[in-house]
């Protein structure tokens, strides 16, 4: 019965949860609200993040068409095409990933075992950081896209050095963000703040909330 009453709580709107508060209840429909709350703000960015990834997916998808529909054969081309291509590989992969995430969250639900819900959204804070770690990834490829058979062979000294540094550089940068960016690391605080901007924190604290909402489920059962 008391799942079964989580659930109707869960499962209405959010201008009809107050209603519950007149039922003696109010700690398990106040730390709902809170649920809800932290998960309901993470869609939007998800959403923001499916729509703009789609459309530089599409961007660079006509950017490779058109280059091997209108351009001759030439190393310019093959760096180009080659950079474009992993650029579209990555950003589609963290779109997949985004994608992903709202059918979690889509899938929560308060009737469930804790056990289940908590690990819903442990994969789901698993994902956001795989999102976050893949993305990183493509930082070396915007500084190669230009590159052609002129500037490799007859570009100046000064060029070559500042192209090595560059590219040698966001290689090291991406390869160091993702291996870093992880839970291990999460106890520095520059990975605590950038996953807070991803939305990490909130489904700890969401996780938080429903172990309370267990807990008082708990206790309401031994007061029986």
């Amino acid at each position: 019965m008391e799942d079964k009453y989580l659930k109707e709580i869960w499962s209405s709107p959010d201008h009809e949860i107050d209603g519950f508060l007149d039922i003696n209840n109010q700690s398990f429909v106040l730390h709902i609200k809170k649920v809800k709350s932290r998960l309901k703000s993470l869609f939007l960015p998800k959403i923001i993040g499916i729509v703009l990834g789609l459309g530089w997916i599409l961007f660079m998808f006509m950017l490779i068409y058109f280059s091997l529909l209108y351009t001759p054969m030439s190393l310019g081309k093959v760096f180009f095409i080659s950079s474009v291509t992993m650029i579209l590989l990555i950003t589609g992969l963290g779109v997949f990933l985004y994608v992903k995430d709202i059918f979690t969250l889509k899938q929560i639900d308060m009737s469930e075992n804790v056990m289940f819900t908590q690990r819903k959204l442990a994969s789901l804070q698993l994902s956001i950081m795989n999102s976050v770690r893949v993305l990183w990834l493509q930082l070396p490829f915007y500084t190669t896209w230009y590159l052609n058979y002129e500037l490799i062979t007859h570009g100046s000294v000064l060029f070559r050095i500042i192209q090595i540094l560059l590219t040698g550089l966001t290689t090291w940068l991406a390869i160091w963000l993702f291996t870093n960016t992880n839970y291990k690391g999460l106890h520095k605080k520059w990975v605590q703040n950038f996953m807070r901007g991803y939305g990490f924190y909130r489904i700890s604290e969401a996780m938080d909330f429903i172990n309370e909402i267990d807990n008082l489920k708990n206790d309401k059962y031994n007061a029986q």
